[in-house]
């Protein structure tokens, strides 16, 4: 008894102290019961190896030797640290590469729960399941955008979600959101056209879509849109022009977003190649856009698209010699696909070939009868060899397919006006203008056609614009027109 009351602690001051000790001992203990409980859950959710079988995108059944050896490389290095949330990650983007959505969103979520502070799983986790699941993808991308709200893919990504969820406002305050971190964002002014739009706000939706429109011109999603908003607002040529870049072009939207670049590096089949030369391009890595797309041809030298691709590529570039030889490998792999004859003979016009060129410009009418730009320069062929009244028709054919076609409107002009025709050539020099207002030559051109006509009024105007976009004028022309336009004499001696 006594030996037990001694060993007591003491009462007074020394007893706060003594519960001091204690209290931290009983924290850690309480504290480390629920951590340990976690780990063990964490062990039993990802023991520390797992069976292939037990993990997401077999690629079992896969024909692309390439995919599936990356697919099954990426599955292994998951097998052997099932703990890993950055190994789940890969696996997620590696199937979602080769557009196994499902079976990505399943390795994004494992990603997620194992690393839950790294933003691009539960944005990428939101790109996989946009289509299988959209539930799960709204719920991810919200995640996405509370980790990295500074990032505007992922305010861009969250926005389309929640349009496509019918949740208007939410989606609006996105979009702004995005385009307030990236003001050249044209996915995102689509958007707030699209919803303005739905909206009946059509002037907001008109300055939207227009926005897209001179953002990137070869986009044809805005014109889409512009048909309906322009004809909701009365203005039916607007709406007929917009109509008419419908069916001309065919361009996507682009719109660089870093996580999703690093997605489609994991490609190797043929369409992740070409997808990964195509980023590479747009970012402007040409080397790189050509080293896979000759990595692609390697593997599958058969690929029509693989070899026009690398012509387009290496014409932009000047490569001439090499384009002409991947555009005719194209066609020999795949006779009827026109675009590849008109680019052909783009690079023949361009060495002045000219026999060659015109021969593949026939051979790309045959498939292509209604091609603007292919009437065009076989008019210019045609010209260049002195046989204007056989290039004539093929002007009016490109003018008739596309009216707003600069080129062919301001050559069939000049042809006109050589031969007295001025009232028909003004009409084509103006609907030139119209496409391109920037083009000092054609100014220069509609101000002696109207000079021509006695209009010296309507002249003096295009004299200035083409001096002012460095079109000089000839001087007798100038001196010409100043006897006949008094204003214009004080402006005349600066231009001497």
């Amino acid at each position: 008894m006594s030996k037990t009351r001694k060993r007591r602690p003491p009462t007074g001051s020394r007893r706060p102290r003594a519960a001091a000790r204690r209290s931290p001992r009983w924290f850690w203990g309480a504290a480390g019961a629920t951590l340990v409980g976690v780990l063990l859950l964490a062990r039993l959710a990802f023991p520390p190896s797992l069976d292939l079988a037990e993990i997401p995108g077999s690629s079992a059944s896969e024909r692309d030797e390439r995919v599936r050896a990356k697919v099954e490389e990426a599955r292994q290095a998951v097998a052997e640290d099932p703990r890993s949330g950055a190994a789940w990650g890969r696996l997620g983007s590696v199937l979602l590469a080769h557009e196994r959505e499902a079976a990505g969103a399943a390795a994004y979520q494992r990603a997620v729960e194992l690393d839950p502070d790294e933003p691009r799983w539960p944005y990428l986790l939101a790109r996989a399941a946009k289509t299988p699941d959209p539930v799960i993808a709204v719920d991810a991308s919200a995640r996405a955008v509370a980790l990295l709200p500074g990032y505007a893919p992922g305010q861009l990504l969250r926005a389309e979600l929640l349009e496509q969820a019918g949740e208007a406002e939410a989606a609006r305050d996105h979009y702004r959101r995005s385009v307030a971190l990236d003001p050249r964002c044209a996915p995102c002014e689509l958007g707030l056209g699209r919803l303005a739009l739905a909206a009946g706000d059509l002037e907001a939706s008109r300055r939207h879509l227009e926005r897209v429109a001179a953002l990137q011109p070869q986009a044809r999603a805005p014109h889409v849109l512009l048909v309906q908003v322009y004809r909701s607002l009365g203005e039916l040529d607007a709406a007929e022009s917009a109509a008419r870049r419908v069916g001309r072009l065919d361009g996507e939207l682009l719109h660089n977003d870093p996580f999703m670049n690093e997605v489609v590096d994991e490609g190797v089949s043929v369409i992740g190649y070409h997808r990964r030369a195509s980023v590479a391009d747009s970012l402007g890595n040409q080397t790189k856009a050509e080293s896979l797309y000759r990595t692609l041809l390697e593997a599958h030298p058969e690929d029509a698209n693989g070899h026009y691709n690398l012509g387009n590529l290496l014409a932009r570039l000047g490569r001439t010699d090499e384009a002409i030889l991947r555009y005719r490998r194209t066609l020999e792999i795949a006779p009827e696909k026109a675009d590849a004859r008109f680019n052909l003979g783009n690079m023949f016009l361009a060495q002045d070939r000219l026999d060659e060129a015109e021969a593949e410009y026939r051979a790309a009418l045959e498939i292509w009868p209604d091609h603007s730009g292919t009437l065009t320069n076989l008019a210019i062929v045609l010209a260049r060899r002195n046989r204007t009244a056989e290039a004539v028709p093929f002007y009016r054919r490109a003018v008739e397919a596309d009216p707003e076609n600069p080129i062919a409107n301001h050559q069939l002009g000049q042809i006109l006006a050589r031969e007295g025709s001025l009232a028909e050539a003004i009409a084509h020099f103006r609907a030139s203008l119209a496409a391109r207002p920037d083009a000092g030559p054609v100014h220069l051109d509609l101000a002696m056609a109207l000079a021509s006509a006695d209009d010296y009024s309507g002249a003096w105007p295009h004299v200035v614009a083409a001096r002012e976009l460095g079109t000089r004028p000839p001087a007798d022309f100038m001196e010409f027109l100043s006897t006949r336009v008094p204003a214009a004499v004080s402006i005349t001696e600066g231009f001497r």
